[in-house]
């Protein structure tokens, strides 16, 4: 997938607040949504995101980058 589209997506998590939300928008599945952030991660370098069951938080270069990308 092009970088251009997994930073839409990054973008997108960080303003819903939710990987299950970017999910049904895009009528695909949370875990998706999940490897595309995790694609975007890996090929920064970086943890962008903090993952738990209930929410998520970003990274310091998670804001940093998200400030960037908006």
């Amino acid at each position: 997938m092009d970088r251009l589209r997994l930073l839409e997506t990054f973008v997108r998590v960080v303003e819903s607040g939710s990987f299950s939300a970017v999910a049904r928008e895009e009528r695909t599945t949370q875990s998706a949504i999940s490897k595309q952030v995790q694609a975007l991660e890996a090929q920064l370098g970086t943890r962008l995101l903090v993952r738990s069951t209930r929410r998520q938080a970003l990274t310091e270069a998670g804001q940093l980058y998200y400030e960037r990308c908006r």
